[in-house]
C-alpha cells in the first residue's frame, strides 16, 4: 500500500505503550506521520529495551523488538509515580492529540492520570486504553500473556493436529499484539477524523475479543446443530483440498503444496504411484519445488528467516538499523519518505528538548522538576546553577 503523503503530519500522540501492543501502535500512527512522544520513567523502563539477549555481547544493546516497535519515536523520561511527574504528563497531555497506554487495569486511575485525569487536562484527548480483556467485565483484571490470550479467545483452539494439544503462536510472534497494533491504530485514525468533536473519548480494545474476531467464522462453522463444539484442529489439512501438506527434501528443507480435487491427476501423473512423500524426499526442496510448480501446482520450499530476508525486495516491510542489522520496518509505502525510520534516541534524550518546545517549561522549571526526582538528574541541558 503506497501512502502519497503523511495523513497523519500535525498530529501529536503521547506514547505510554510497553512491550508491543501499545508501543507498536504508537509505531503505526508514527510510520502515518504523527509525531510520537514515548514516555518511560526512570523507575521502569519499557521491558523490551533488554528483551533479546541470547549473546553476552548483545546485553547492552537495544533489542531488535524495542527498536522496532519504537521507531520513529522521541523519548522523554518522567516519573509520574512523584506529584511533580503527573503534572508534568499532565501538561505535556494538554499539548497532545492521543494517548495510547497498555498497562494493567486501573494502573492509569492509582497512578493520577487515568482518563478523567487525562480529560481535564485536554477536554479534546483521545485515551487509547490496549489491554487484554478490555475496561469491564469479570476478566478485565487477568493477567495475560500472548499464549494464554490465544487460549482464551479460541485461536488455540484450532491451531494444531487432530487429536493432539492446542498450539500458540510463540513468544517470539504474538499474535495478540501484532494484531491489536493493527485495529487500534486504524481506530484511533477514525477518532481523529472528527475534527469538530468537542469531548474527549476513551476507546476501549480487548486483544482477546480482538482475536476472538478474526477467527469468529471458525466458531460457527464448527458448532453442530446440538452446539457441542467439536475439534477443528487439522494441523497442515484444509477439507477443502485433495491435499495439504509440507514433505521433507533430500537436503533436509520442506515444500508446501496444495493440491485441489481437479488437480490430483497432475500430481498422480509426477508423482507416480509411490505418492508425493518419496518422491520429494528423492531430490532437493528446490527442484521438487520448481518441478511442481511446472505442473502446474501450487508449490514452495520453506524459507528461513535469512532466506527470507535474502530473497524478498522489500518495500518498507523489512529495513535495516543504523548498524546494519536487519529490522522490522513500517507496513506502509509513503512515497518522498525514506522506507527506513528514524530510530529512537538513547534513554530519555529529548526529555529536556520535548518539555520546553511543547509544554513551555523553563529551565528553573525542569531543575526543579529534577531536584524532586520527576525527570532523571543531573539534566546536563540545564545550566549548571540551575541543578
Amino acid at each position: 500500500m503506497t501512502i502519497k503523503a503523511k495523513p497523519l503530519a500535525g498530529i501529536r500522540v503521547l506514547d505510554l505503550g510497553i512491550i508491543t501492543a501499545g508501543a507498536a501502535t504508537s509505531a503505526i500512527l508514527a510510520d502515518l506521520g504523527a509525531e510520537v512522544i514515548k514516555v518511560e520513567s526512570p523507575t521502569y523502563r519499557d521491558p523490551f529495551r533488554i528483551w533479546v539477549a541470547m549473546r553476552e555481547e548483545d546485553k547492552k544493546k537495544l533489542s531488535p523488538h524495542f527498536r522496532a516497535t519504537n521507531r520513529g519515536k522521541r523519548s522523554v523520561a518522567i516519573n509520574v509515580k512523584t506529584p511533580e511527574g503527573r503534572a508534568c504528563l499532565l501538561k505535556l497531555a494538554e499539548h497532545c492529540d492521543v494517548v495510547v497506554e497498555n498497562f494493567r487495569r486501573g494502573v492509569m486511575d492509582n497512578l493520577g492520570i487515568g482518563f478523567a485525569a487525562l480529560k481535564a487536562a485536554n477536554p479534546k484527548i483521545v485515551l487509547a486504553s490496549i489491554s487484554s480483556q478490555g475496561e469491564t467485565g469479570p476478566d478485565a483484571l487477568y493477567v495475560s500473556y500472548g499464549s494464554t490470550l490465544e487460549s482464551m479467545a479460541g485461536m488455540a483452539w484450532l491451531t494444531g493436529y487432530a487429536g493432539e494439544a492446542p498450539m500458540v503462536s510463540g513468544v517470539d510472534l504474538n499474535y495478540p499484539d501484532q494484531v491489536v497494533a493493527i485495529f487500534a491504530a486504524g481506530v484511533i485514525c477514525t477518532a481523529l477524523q472528527d475534527r469538530e468533536r468537542n469531548e474527549a473519548l476513551h476507546l476501549d480494545l480487548s486483544q482477546r475479543e480482538l482475536t476472538s474476531f478474526l477467527i469468529s467464522d471458525a466458531f460457527a462453522e464448527t458448532l453442530p446443530d446440538d452446539a457441542q463444539p467439536s475439534n477443528p484442529r487439522l494441523g497442515n489439512g484444509d477439507p477443502e483440498f485433495f491435499l495439504q501438506d509440507c514433505f521433507q527434501a533430500m537436503d533436509g528443507r520442506w515444500v508446501a503444496l496444495s493440491v485441489t480435487e481437479a488437480e490430483r491427476q497432475r500430481l498422480e501423473d509426477l508423482a507416480g504411484s509411490g505418492g508425493i512423500a518419496p518422491w520429494i524426499a528423492a531430490q532437493d526442496a528446490e527442484k521438487a519445488a520448481a518441478s511442481l510448480q511446472e505442473a502446474g501446482l501450487a508449490a514452495a520450499v520453506n524459507l528461513s528467516g535469512e532466506a527470507v530476508l535474502a530473497a524478498q525486495e522489500w518495500q518498507a516491510g523489512m529495513t535495516t538499523a543504523s548498524d546494519g542489522q536487519p529490522l522490522k520496518g513500517s507496513p506502509f509505502v509513503i512515497d518522498g519518505l525514506d522506507a527506513r525510520p528514524d530510530e529512537i534516541g538513547d534513554f530519555g534524550a529529548e526529555t529536556v528538548a520535548v518539555l520546553k518546545e511543547i509544554a513551555g517549561f523553563t529551565d528553573r522549571d525542569l531543575a526543579h522538576l529534577a531536584d524532586a526526582g520527576a525527570i532523571p538528574a543531573p539534566v546536563k541541558e540545564l545550566p549548571k546553577e540551575l541543578l
